[in-house]
């Protein structure tokens, strides 16, 4: 049997509970219309489910798709072969049925089964539920090991075992070792800490305090001292969240604009601003007499950047990054954090390890080079940018940068640890490694943060 985690609450129902059926609403648009379960489980299917439930509903849908492989694969051994012609409302049903059944200790199997039966129902598919009821009476009990066939290889098996998708864990398998492509893809596979910065110049103290005040408790981070975990309670249903004094921000994604050395009074370019959380800070650092012009592909997402309130000197453009750019050598500082594959988020958002495919990560570095290209010439003699991404591939890491600096002789790479007296007194102890290094790598098997990269480069006076 898998190991269990936690179901806060739960009870025995014969209906589907006001969580169980948000669950299951989320996973059908992820898996028919590729929805982001994150942007769906802050949405309207769940505004009105009580904190409990919409806490329930949460581990529901990322637990199901995080283990989405192993749960497959177990109902697929008691399909008979009919797997992939099951409609989208079974088989969403049933990994939901086998989630609660193997993972969540506090729910009755009998309950689990009897509530995938009735969704599959409310979902028009009455002639499905007796299969539903069937796999899951027969799979919820079933030893994983016992399901493996005996031709099945080492990385096949791994690949099930931890729920990921094998070319992925085998790129990985490649890179690091076998002790340590595992080891990631089971921190992938646990419920991320929830960091939260200050969006303005209050304390971190005065911040805890007010998110104590709204039933929140935190506990300082692990890497920066500007950031606090989330230790219980619900930080977007309070009023601090609501009025904008509270970004959600992981370690890792803060420490990044931390490269860039933002003084106050300079200009900033923000080459892919959206959602913000990274321009929110260099808005804070520039100063009422600094500017930071924040650009993305799509108005619709910088509509969105920085709610209220948002800074005076943020400004949005919308440009395409990989064409040169409207602006002249002016700025002072550039971060380029690059649309990517994400493969270091895969914890808060797991349905990326089923729509990547091994063709998107060169696509991507490809797409990278064009942005990191297009920004250096805005950049004054001098200034320095920031190239990060939110990957764990070196295609999309290393290897840009390392192809930039090639073709850009004008720019050096700033090793990371030529930096670390300027950014010691913003870390803790804990990230003194990080600081040894050329450049900024975190990951969630070591750091406990999600997996980012960065790379200092200056362009030469």
């Amino acid at each position: 049997m898998l190991s269990a985690a936690t179901d806060r609450g739960s009870v025995a129902t014969p209906m589907p509970t006001p969580a169980r059926r948000a669950a299951f609403a989320i996973l059908l648009r992820v898996e028919t219309q590729a929805s982001f379960a994150s942007e769906l489980l802050h949405g309207e299917l769940t505004e009105r489910l009580t904190e409990r439930d919409a806490a329930l509903g949460t581990e529901l849908v990322l637990g199901t798709l995080r283990w989405q492989a192993t749960l497959d694969f177990i109902a697929r051994s008691f399909a008979a072969g009919k797997w992939e012609r099951f409609d989208p409302e079974v088989r969403v049903a049933l990994r939901l049925g086998l989630y609660q059944q193997r993972f969540l200790s506090r729910i009755p199997a009998a309950a689990a089964v009897d509530e995938a039966v009735e969704l599959v129902k409310s979902a028009g598919k009455t002639s499905a539920a007796g299969l539903v009821n069937a796999v899951l009476r027969k799979a919820g009990p079933v030893e994983l090991a016992t399901l493996r066939p005996a031709d099945m290889d080492e990385v096949e098996w791994a690949s099930i075992e931890t729920s990921h998708p094998r070319w992925l864990l085998e790129r990985w398998w490649q890179r690091w070792g076998a002790k340590q492509a595992l080891a990631l893809a089971r921190a992938n596979n646990q419920p991320p800490v929830t960091f939260v910065r200050a969006n303005s110049i209050t304390t971190m103290e005065e911040l805890a305090q007010a998110l104590l005040r709204e039933a929140v408790e935190t506990s300082p981070g692990h890497l920066l001292r500007s950031a606090l975990a989330v230790r219980s309670g619900s930080v977007t249903r309070g009023e601090s969240y609501r009025r904008g004094a509270v970004v959600i921000q992981d370690e890792a994604s803060q420490l990044v604009p931390y490269l860039l050395d933002v003084q106050a009074g300079q200009r900033v370019l923000d080459v892919c601003a959206a959602p913000g959380n990274k321009t929110g800070l260099l808005a804070q650092w520039a100063g009422p007499s600094g500017l930071v012009i924040a650009c993305d592909l799509h108005l619709h997402r910088l509509r969105q950047l920085l709610a209220p309130p948002s800074p005076a000197n943020i400004h949005r453009t919308v440009l395409d990054g990989e064409q040169p750019l409207p602006f002249r050598a002016a700025f002072d500082r550039v971060l380029v954090d690059a649309p990517c594959s994400g493969t270091g988020t895969l914890r808060r958002n797991p349905e990326l390890k089923w729509r990547l495919k091994p063709s998107d990560i060169p696509r991507m570095a490809e797409t990278q080079g064009r942005l990191l290209h297009s920004a250096a010439a805005a950049l004054q003699p001098a200034g320095r940018l920031v190239y990060s991404t939110c990957s764990l591939e070196w295609e999309e890491n290393q290897g840009v940068v390392e192809r930039f600096l090639k073709t850009h002789p004008e720019f050096r790479l700033l090793p990371l640890r030529e930096d670390a007296a300027r950014l010691r007194p913003f870390l803790r102890p804990d990230a003194e490694r990080l600081l040894a290094a050329d450049v900024l790598e975190t990951s969630p098997a070591r750091e406990a943060a999600d997996g980012f990269f960065a790379a200092i480069l200056i362009k030469k006076a």
